[in-house]
């Protein structure tokens, strides 16, 4: 009986969709035209790559948009020391905050700044 619990305890957990926790992930932009992918570097940073995007901006599919992205426990926050916006073409430093599937980062530049909103697509 305990290994048959066991079993079906197993077997519902291993069906239920994994949610990830973090900043990993592919992330759809707030204007819903561009995928970034943030991955785990071997060093332990994060960096992220537009895997998708509408034209006419297809051409920035595979371009890095972060790197070096650290996560700061004691201000529970990712610092990004640079993110890119390639429309702008424009390079900044950010913090980037998570809120269960949304991320919302907030890059600066000199003394201008700008929050951009980020949804988890669930796979």
């Amino acid at each position: 009986m305990k290994q048959m619990v066991i079993t079906v305890l197993t077997s519902f957990l291993m069906a239920m969709p994994v949610q990830k926790e973090g900043i990993e992930g592919i992330w759809l932009t707030s204007r819903q035209d561009s995928k970034i992918e943030i991955s785990r570097n071997p060093d332990g940073t994060y960096s992220g790559k537009i895997i998708w995007a509408m034209p006419p901006h297809s051409s920035y599919e595979g371009m890095l948009v972060m790197k070096d992205v650290q996560y700061n426990s004691a201000q529970g926050c990712y610092k990004c020391p640079w993110v890119y916006d390639p429309r702008l073409n424009i390079a900044a430093r950010a913090k980037i905050t998570l809120s269960g599937d949304t991320m919302i980062v907030h890059a600066t530049k000199g003394i201008i700044s700008k929050n951009e909103v980020f949804t988890r697509l669930v796979e």
